[in-house]
């Protein structure tokens, strides 16, 4: 595996701050009003424990993703299959690119599929959330991390294109890694984080880079 796939998966995660907030900022924010309740250190605890389980449920997808296609290229044309597996990721990155910019809601599709996987999980996240335990904020961000997100899906393709379960999980390990200051600071100050977020210049920004990733994907392909 090159390092160009985990550089790419965290800045993937890091350019898509806009859209973690908006996926999870309503979570942060309870969250984080919840454990201010108690002290800033148990906000800072909550949002560390959160992200912790958020990050280490998107290694547990690239684990299985990759490492069930790996199974699949023993028995079929694993050449051909990982050159379409890198175009498909490649191809990802760029539309996620321009849903960030939100001049085109292009994933919106699969994050409504992604809702048949969410609906099951929703209810424990429902009740872990009202509990009043510092630590729930693990099992919560664990949870948490089947939330349907095109930004985790896109990234998985990439995940997937490794075809090893070991690299799949590095890679959105990496990508976690991007998300994880900004999801941080979410629960401690969200409000504040969610504005700035919110500006156009940042999202058209932050899209443009990440399309300018999948064109860079692409191109050594040829």
């Amino acid at each position: 595996m090159s390092s160009s796939a985990l550089v790419s998966a965290f800045l993937t995660g890091l350019l898509g701050a806009s859209h973690c907030l908006a996926m999870c900022g309503g979570i942060a924010c309870l969250l984080g009003t919840r454990s201010s309740k108690h002290s800033t250190r148990s906000a800072a605890m909550s949002a560390l424990l959160f992200n912790t389980g958020r990050i280490t449920s998107y290694a547990l997808a690239g684990f299985v993703v990759a490492g069930s296609l790996s199974q699949i290229a023993r028995v079929a044309d694993s050449t051909k299959m990982l050159m379409a597996l890198h175009w498909i990721a490649a191809l990802m990155m760029i539309l996620l690119g321009i849903h960030l910019m939100r001049f085109w809601s292009v994933l919106a599709p699969l994050e409504r599929a992604g809702q048949l996987l969410w609906r099951p999980i929703q209810p424990h996240a429902s009740r872990m959330l009202g509990s009043q335990s510092t630590w729930s904020a693990l099992p919560l961000g664990m949870l948490w991390g089947g939330l349907p997100c095109g930004l985790v899906y896109s990234t998985l393709t990439l995940a997937a294109a490794q075809t090893n379960a070991a690299k799949g999980a590095l890679v959105m390990a990496c990508f976690g890694a991007g998300t994880f200051t900004i999801m941080c600071f979410a629960v401690m100050f969200v409000s504040k984080i969610q504005a700035f977020a919110k500006h156009r210049a940042l999202q058209i920004i932050s899209g443009l880079l990440v399309v300018s990733l999948g064109v860079n994907q692409l191109v050594k392909l040829f």
